[in-house]
């Protein structure tokens, strides 16, 4: 799955904004080719400028098995996407002085600090260092997934287990690990706003952006533009429709990847962003907060996994292009080399596990955004040779 995303990515980024003549003729034969070839039954691909999308290609139906072409307005899950809007949510209360960075959460979060930490030997150990809203936007807070930790792949909680997540695994500030750290930001927002997620987004960002099929919980009248969902079975997506209408109503507010949005949605979020956190006259971060951001903020820490789960173990590969080499900002990863075609340094990028994706560029005011809804979440392996493919002619000619 990476290749294609990868590809698509490349398509956009790196041909796309140099080609002088017909843009659009280009984007569309290279991408018809690649269609032909790639396993995903829906998908939509773009790239975007200060001035919103220059390019869109979509392919595929809403519903695999039916027959309306997907639009930018059809619904998808977009997962840890979600941890971008949280993530500039808690930005906004540190403008408003309402939090700082670098604050122990001790006390605003006594739920949070009393997690203990399951060493490697298997105990449960009380923490000796505050975590604080930098650490969590990091993902340096100790906190994991049983996915991207094995340690937690195997735990099993005792019958007196009295905490809100799983136990983290190791101290604030000494490693790097993805998990549950934005989902702690986010009832972080809630408590200091005194609003659900799902209202504090509608006030101070969905709402401003114009993103109005973001949200938590999908209205009735809005369940029939939730495009398939499916899973690969073999070489062949298989429709998961258990999963297609999971979880639409809800009163649990995930930060880190409870949102449902469309391509139309997420590209307003990145234009704002692409635009120094102002779009159509509403302001939603100060120029200053995205520069933060934008920026290395875990320092040496590299960022790789230390022990995923055996289904995730290609996570752990040093020689991967990806791992150990990025950095990390404030809710996003930091590329610090660029890739040839690809990316610029300083290009921040994440994704969400049904294979949803976003880079953006502020330095050369370029973003992409790629949107489908399938599983599992894209192998990491094959990213060298996509940059070979795409590096090669025609496409670095054009």
């Amino acid at each position: 799955m990476k290749q294609y995303i990868l590809l698509f990515v490349a398509c956009i980024s790196f041909s796309g904004l140099q080609a002088q003549h017909n843009p659009t003729l280009t984007y569309n034969i290279v991408m018809d080719s690649i269609s032909k070839n790639n396993p995903l039954p829906t998908f939509i691909v773009g790239g975007l400028t200060k001035n919103g999308f220059f390019y869109e290609y979509h392919h595929g139906n809403k519903l695999w098995e039916g027959k309306e072409p997907i639009t930018d307005n059809h619904i998808f899950r977009i997962y840890s996407m979600t941890k971008a809007i949280t993530s500039v949510a808690a930005m906004q209360l540190v403008e408003k002085g309402k939090i700082t960075l670098d604050e122990p959460l001790d006390n605003l979060m006594p739920e949070m600090a009393e997690i203990p930490i399951l060493t490697k030997e298997g105990k449960l150990v009380k923490a000796t260092k505050s975590i604080t809203l930098r650490h969590l936007l990091t993902h340096t807070a100790g906190f994991a997934y049983p996915f991207t930790h094995n340690r937690l792949n195997h735990f099993v909680k005792p019958a007196d287990w009295k905490y809100q997540d799983l136990p983290r695994v190791f101290e604030s500030g000494e490693k790097w690990q993805y998990g549950t750290n934005i989902d702690w930001v986010g009832k972080i927002v809630e408590k200091i706003s005194g609003q659900t997620l799902e209202v504090y987004f509608k006030e101070n960002i969905t709402g401003p952006l114009g993103m109005a099929r973001t949200f938590f919980s999908v209205p009735d009248e809005l369940v029939s533009e939730i495009t398939s969902f499916g899973q690969l079975k073999g070489d062949q997506f298989v429709l998961d429709k258990e999963w297609q209408y999971k979880d639409l109503k809800t009163t649990k507010y995930e930060g880190g990847g409870g949102l449902f949005s469309t391509f139309h949605d997420y590209g307003q979020f990145i234009q704002c962003i692409l635009n120094d956190g102002t779009l159509k006259g509403k302001q939603v971060l100060k120029k200053s907060t995205l520069d933060l951001m934008f920026t290395n903020n875990i320092g040496e820490i590299v960022t790789v996994f230390e022990d995923p789960s055996p289904d995730y173990s290609f996570l752990a590969n040093p020689t991967a292009k990806n791992v150990g080499v990025n950095k990390f900002g404030l809710g996003w990863a930091v590329d610090q080399t660029g890739r040839k075609g690809i990316r610029e340094p300083g290009t921040v990028y994440w994704s969400g596990i049904a294979n949803t994706f976003f880079s953006i560029d502020r330095k050369n005011g370029k973003a992409v955004l790629f949107f489908s809804n399938t599983l599992p979440w894209s192998n990491i392996h094959t990213e060298s040779e996509l940059v070979k493919s795409v590096e090669a002619p025609p496409m670095a000619s054009r």
